[in-house]
């Protein structure tokens, strides 16, 4: 079966995201620019990520090399003038950035994950890594709202789902409870990048949801109904305590 358009440009889409995005200090350099509302120099980002100015140049032209930021040499308004000196490079988020529309704490998220899951070589299956990155980073997430008091552990389904769209929709997912032990998402963090690649993305999303409500309530499994991604108007599972078919995600 050949690779589709969508599913180039989502190879494309993650790459780019995790090798622009990987490095902390580039991600603060980058949501640095974006937040700043105009042009920023070096001296600008150095000073308000607190690092040396040039270093703040290095990750700044990674970040245009990676397409996340354009620049260019021009002076402040006000400051030209004979034996003004060479302009400063300023920068600025790209027209074209990927998933620009997400708020910084998923972008960052979406860069982590990848990452950590290119690192994994403990499985031939990249799928299989990925989800399983998913269904740790949901756990882990899950396993701390329970030490922070805001879930007792072995929770009764109605409360796991309870749990569950509480932290989903910290992250972007905009969810909600529903009749019948569901629960409905009606947004995704990761959704440019899913509409092209909805078997790694929402695989990744519903391993999220996995490691969440396994850290709620163990013996509860989760079975996915609808998927935006794929044309459906909210993402839709169910829960229950019943054994999944074999094969079913």
């Amino acid at each position: 079966m050949g690779v589709t358009g969508g599913e180039e440009r989502a190879d494309r889409d993650i790459g780019r995201l995790a090798a622009a995005l990987g490095d902390p200090t580039r991600r603060r350099v980058f949501f640095a620019v974006r937040a700043a509302g105009r042009d920023q120099s070096k001296d600008d980002v150095a000073a308000a990520v607190g690092i040396d100015r040039r270093l703040a140049g290095f990750h700044l032209d990674k970040l245009v090399e990676h397409g996340f930021l354009e620049a260019e040499f021009r002076r402040d308004a006000g400051r030209a003038g004979p034996g003004a000196g060479r302009p400063p490079k300023r920068y600025r988020p790209a027209e074209a950035e990927v998933l620009v529309a997400l708020p910084e704490r998923h972008y960052e998220l979406l860069a982590s994950l990848l990452l950590r899951a290119s690192r994994d070589r403990s499985a031939t299956d990249p799928q299989e890594v990925l989800e399983r990155v998913g269904h740790d980073f949901g756990f882990e997430l899950g396993l701390a709202e329970v030490a922070a008091g805001g879930t007792a552990p072995d929770a009764t389904p109605a409360e796991a789902i309870e749990a569950v769209v509480r932290l989903l929709s910290r992250y972007g997912f905009a969810a909600r409870a529903e009749t019948g032990q569901r629960l409905r998402a009606c947004a995704c963090p990761f959704e440019e990048l899913a509409f092209d690649d909805p078997e790694r993305i929402c695989g990744l999303d519903r391993a999220i949801w996995r490691g969440m409500l396994a850290a709620f309530a163990p013996d509860a499994t989760l079975r996915v109904a609808t998927t935006r991604a794929r044309g459906d108007e909210a993402c839709v599972a169910s829960v229950g305590e019943e054994a999944l078919p074999t094969g079913v995600r």
